[in-house]
């Protein structure tokens, strides 16, 4: 049970970390495809935040 949260925040931190990034090439959300995926990024990493 333990390794499946250290898993879970590490994928959390991940898409934490893509989102960042991918920030920079949305170009202020003008871009569609690069918008999509940070958006997706967002959600996930909301998601996958451990609440225990």
């Amino acid at each position: 049970m333990a390794a499946g949260a250290w898993i879970t925040l590490v994928v959390a931190g991940l898409m934490e970390t893509g989102w960042g990034i991918g920030l920079k090439y949305t170009q202020g959300f003008s871009r569609q495809v690069p918008s999509v995926v940070t958006v997706l990024f967002m959600i996930g990493s909301f998601y996958f935040l451990p609440d225990r």
